[in-house]
């Protein structure tokens, strides 16, 4: 799917309206989506926020295009079909589900190898993900990507996080990468190994650079992680 533009979408919904949002997409919204060729990929909701989100109200998702042209198409068509249109009304009788417009994050993916490391449980699905952006800007993007390419991505793997997606935001503002644990406890046990080693690591890069990338003694950014767990109707789990 390298060749494909992803969006990642997050949605806050007005108290106490998410359960409604989920019925919304699960018994229209995909099929709609997938009718004007956007591609359902992954939805969850939310188990831990970023900072000063209510997880409570969130949902995110992560849907492909072919291209931009081709996802500008797509939403012009859906909202345009009469069919959302009657969904959209019907579900929004007793006041809006939303609390504001989406946020909408084109991305495309970067060449970083995702792994082969299986954080699965017995039904054979992963139980928790973990979405983490590094808001690096335009400046620091290049330094980041190619300090995954240089073996944090393989640190990762190492300490037995699954990591399944690298992208880069389209307008280059961002770093974007998912990750699968087995749960909670787990990942906390995970990032505590990485840390162990991320130091070390650090200096060897940073020491076979002419200058610090995204790393310690580059300018500090801002970065937004959160704890997803699957929604019954997400076709990736």
């Amino acid at each position: 799917m390298a060749d494909k533009l992803y969006e990642l979408r997050i949605y806050t919904a007005n108290p106490g309206k998410l359960d409604a949002l989920n019925a919304r997409f699960r018994d229209h919204t995909l099929a709609l989506f997938e009718k004007h060729g956007i591609e359902n990929l992954y939805y969850w909701t939310v188990s831990e926020g970023a900072e000063g989100e209510d997880p409570a109200n969130l949902l995110v998702y992560v849907v492909a295009h072919k291209d931009k042209a081709a996802a500008d198409a797509s939403w012009k068509a859906f909202l345009a079909d009469p069919g959302w249109q009657d969904v959209a009304r019907k579900s929004e009788q007793d006041g809006p589900l939303l609390a504001g417009p989406p946020e909408s994050i084109y991305m495309e993916t970067i060449d970083i190898p995702s792994g082969e490391a299986s954080v699965a449980d017995e039904s054979g699905l992963a139980k928790l993900f973990e979405l983490r952006k590094y808001n690096t800007g335009a400046d620091g993007l290049p330094g980041t990507i190619d300090r995954f390419q240089a073996g944090e991505a393989e640190l990762f793997r190492k300490h037995g996080m699954q990591t399944l997606h690298f992208w880069s935001a389209l307008d280059k503002s961002s770093f974007i990468y998912l990750l699968a644990h087995k749960d909670r406890e787990t990942s906390r046990a995970s990032w505590q190994g990485f840390f162990g080693e991320f130091r070390a690591f650090m200096e060897k890069y940073n020491a076979g650079n002419a200058a610090p990338a995204g790393g310690a003694g580059a300018p500090r950014m801002s970065s937004e992680i959160r704890f997803l767990t699957p929604t019954d109707y997400s076709p990736s789990k």
